[in-house]
């Protein structure tokens, strides 16, 4: 797994939009359990990064971060005010983008493996029947790198889906990202952000 300091950069950025309506959260399931299956897809390519390369982590963790990221909230949320401006070919195009984008750099990221553990501390109610899932990466010299996950309630199968990322509980993913991508958006266009994004992930996948 790449430096701290790269991690970091990666997730210092996702406070997603919490005014969405959102129903109670379901009767006997736990949030925690889908930073569990989110810990261990990730585990698992860290632990044959060389092996697998860049495209085969790619292809082994979309189904999973598909699974517990709710990708199309989390690209209106990012895109802001922005959103309703768009048209219905654009918020498809965009949201794809931003799904490809956002699981090539789980893939560029997580590419080596030193016998780090992740660990789920706990759960804490947020705003709107969301949750604040309390994560950790644990490195073997001891250090922690808090990694925390908001997440809401699926009323598809009565689960739960990420929407958020915080990195040492306070740098939220969605947020600085919806900063960035507001820039890009008044001054060249949201289809020059559909296409950065293209770029930036085709990018990862280069020799």
């Amino acid at each position: 797994m790449r430096a701290p300091g790269k991690i970091g950069a990666f997730l210092a950025a996702l406070a997603l939009c919490l005014w969405l309506p959102l129903s109670a959260a379901p009767a006997g399931q736990n949030a925690g359990a889908t930073v569990e299956r989110l810990n261990a897809a990730l585990i698992g390519v860290m632990q044959q990064a060389e092996t697998l390369g860049y495209q085969g982590r790619y292809d082994r963790l979309a189904p999973d971060l598909e699974a517990v990221f709710d990708f199309p909230a989390m690209a209106r949320a990012a895109l802001g005010r922005h959103w309703r401006a768009a048209s219905a070919e654009e918020k498809t195009a965009f949201t794809e983008a931003f799904t490809a984008f956002s699981i090539a750099v789980f893939a560029d990221r997580f590419d080596g493996y030193s016998g780090e553990r992740f660990e789920v501390t706990g759960e804490q109610p947020a705003r709107r029947g969301t949750v604040l899932v309390r994560n950790q990466l644990v490195k073997t010299d001891g250090e922690i790198i808090a990694i925390d996950y908001l997440a809401r309630p699926d009323q598809a199968d009565g689960g739960w889906r990420l929407i958020d990322t915080f990195l040492e509980a306070k740098y939220s993913e969605i947020a600085a990202r919806r900063s960035e991508y507001s820039s890009i958006v008044q001054n060249q266009g949201l289809e020059a952000l559909i296409a950065a994004l293209k770029d930036k992930t085709a990018g990862y996948a280069a020799p």
